[in-house]
């Protein structure tokens, strides 16, 4: 089983705001499975820039703030995948 690493910021920032993975996905109009999966990792790379924007606005941040998480995070899976 290939092990996903968890997008901690989306979890961070949509506890903060209180918010549920389903009420997150309503917001953003996709199925609740579909944004579990991009915050579980299982969508790993190659989110669209509209995902992020989405993603964005439900959350209630910044643009500029999601995609220099999401550039973090596309980085960690690069040093993961150069360390195995």
């Amino acid at each position: 089983m290939k092990y996903h690493p968890i997008r901690m910021y989306l979890v961070n920032a949509r506890q903060k705001l209180g918010y549920s993975q389903y009420r997150v996905a309503l917001d953003m109009g996709v199925c609740h499975q579909h944004y579990n999966r991009i915050e579980n990792g299982v969508i790993g790379s190659a989110i669209q820039f509209r995902t992020l924007n989405s993603l964005a606005i439900a959350l209630d941040i910044p643009i500029e703030v999601i995609w220099k998480e999401e550039i973090a995070y596309q980085e960690s899976l690069i040093s993961d995948d150069d360390e195995s």
